[in-house]
């Protein structure tokens, strides 16, 4: 059965119009905004929109006794990585990927009713979680549950079709049949280079990559989902390293139903089982990763950080969890640490689970650095000595500054690229699909009904990124969102009762943007 498999992935893949009229100020007074993040879309000039004149987009009352921003605008500093958002074209498909999602990839799921599951890490702080016209799953990657969520949702909408007009011709396309296309383009492409293989979600195995492995098997056997082996070089961004260090990066990527390439990363390859898998895979020195690893290991650092690999010392990363997860003692998985220059041991070989962490998030866009060079303005960054920018593709370091029990601070790296190759075949004749026209036809939509600014949620605003801030810089936030938006940066709010307990008369507030090239949100 083993030589079988290994033949099996060998194989390339495994399973398979302008506004003209100029919009009115929708909020008077740029000092609203202070301590409520949901007021921050003010007016500017230059923007050319079609002005909403119904009730429903009443101006607030007063902006009395708001707390007044701290003067001049730094970049926002990230709290800790909330979650990626990511889109179902169906209820179906909404339910086969949280499904997937938890039986290949060992997310848990979580619920809003606490007397669903009362059990934490659960429950947690959920908005709505369905009506009659959206549903969604909320599933959490088990490093940091409460962080690291990954959110299915179904919108009605995305089977409606909208019709836009992208470099020159006429498309009439649903959410639906976009993605369908694209996904049927990954398996054309053997989940390899394509004008799409640039957006992908990453997340990083602690233990290393035999359960990805695993759990990629057992998705394409359940659900027909397939995978591929990648092998490519992490580059260890250790702050406390003497000298850099590059290492194998073993990569599985799989592909849910609505054309969403969702990879699995790790720095070691421990079982026969992983090994054998990947004894037939080349690597690829263009597969080049940052790795922040001390953050990312749920073990001690007392050893030094000269081998930052797996574990260091005994882990004590949420211990009780992990020996009940796995069904394996002590002994299992911490005799025969490290597992570097030859070393062996079980850690768990007996149980099936995977310590995931969110860790890259891969965009795909016609322009890298201008997308780039829009987020390190706004958002707080690390230098990345070994990633410099090229046309093609640029990096980001978002240092997150929660600590997680182990580093004092994490990183989350967003990656750009400009991807070549075959553009997705769109139905009913319409031609072919490159990233150009998808970027074209989803900026057309967003732009639709005044945009973003006008609170104006296109079909594709489903597809984002979660950063969460912190409590403490809510004032710091605000001034920031002031100076994006006076920079002609559309931004859509939210605001919303804390789920669990409104009597609380505590609020949450929630801020879209989106890249000004690939039109991906945050």
């Amino acid at each position: 059965m083993a030589d079988q498999s290994a033949m099996e992935e060998a194989a390339p893949l495994l399973g398979g119009s302008s506004p003209t009229t100029k919009r009115r100020s929708r909020w008077q007074a740029a000092a609203a905004v202070a301590a409520t993040l949901g007021v921050v879309a003010l007016s500017r000039g230059g923007r050319t929109v079609e002005p909403r004149t119904t009730m429903e987009d009443a101006l607030p009352p007063s902006t009395v006794d708001l707390i007044q921003p701290v003067k001049g605008a730094k970049p926002l500093q990230m709290g800790h990585f909330g979650k990626w958002t990511v889109m179902a074209s169906t209820r179906q498909r909404m339910d086969e990927t949280a499904d997937a999602l938890w039986w290949g990839m060992n997310m848990l799921e979580r619920f809003r009713d606490y007397d669903a599951d009362p059990a934490f890490p659960s429950y947690s702080y959920l908005g709505p979680t369905g009506c009659s016209v959206v549903q969604r799953r909320w599933m959490s990657l088990k490093h940091q549950p409460a962080d690291d969520e990954m959110h299915i949702v179904w919108n009605s909408g995305n089977q409606e079709r909208n019709t836009a007009t992208v470099n020159g011709r006429t498309l009439s396309l649903s959410a639906e049949e976009v993605f369908s296309s694209i996904h049927d383009l990954h398996v054309q492409t053997a989940l390899t280079d394509n004008q799409f293989s640039g957006q992908k979600v990453g997340v990083f195995d602690v233990t290393g990559i035999e359960r990805a492995v695993w759990g990629a098997r057992d998705n394409l056997r359940k659900f027909g989902w397939p995978y591929r082996l990648l092998k490519g070089v992490g580059v260890i961004q250790d702050h406390n390293a003497k000298k850099k260090r590059e290492t194998d990066l073993y990569i599985v990527r799989t592909l849910t139903p609505d054309g969403k390439i969702i990879e699995t990363t790790a720095v070691a390859a421990n079982s026969q089982v992983a090994k054998d898998a990947f004894s037939r895979v080349e690597k690829d020195e263009s597969l080049r990763y940052p790795v922040k690893l001390p953050a990312w290991q749920f073990g001690s650092t007392s050893c030094g950080s000269d081998t930052p690999y797996i574990f260091c010392g005994k882990p004590r990363f949420n211990e009780k969890l992990f020996i009940t997860q796995t069904n394996a003692e002590t002994s299992d998985y911490t005799a025969g640490w490290p597992y570097w220059e030859g070393q062996t041991g079980t850690i768990g070989d007996d149980g099936l689970v995977n310590i995931t962490r969110s860790a890259h998030t891969h965009v795909a866009s016609t322009d890298p650095i201008r997308d780039a060079l829009f987020l390190r303005k706004w958002l707080k960054h690390e230098p990345l000595t070994d990633f410099p920018d090229s046309d093609d593709e640029a990096w980001v370091a978002l240092p997150l500054e929660q600590a997680d029990g182990v580093s004092k601070y994490t990183n989350h790296y967003v990656h750009l690229s400009k991807p070549s190759g075959l553009s997705a075949e769109l139905p009913r004749g319409q031609g072919e699909l490159s990233l150009s026209d998808f970027e074209g036809f989803v900026r057309f939509l967003r732009e639709q009904q005044g945009g973003l600014d006008w609170n104006h949620y296109d079909p594709f605003l489903d597809e984002h990124v979660g950063i969460e801030g912190c409590h403490s810089q809510i004032a710091a936030v605000s001034s920031t969102l002031l100076a994006m938006h006076g920079d002609g940066v559309p931004m859509l709010t939210r605001r919303e009762l804390v789920a669990d307990d409104p009597g609380r008369k505590e609020e949450r507030f929630s801020v879209f943007f989106d890249l000004p090239a690939s039109t991906y949100a945050f």
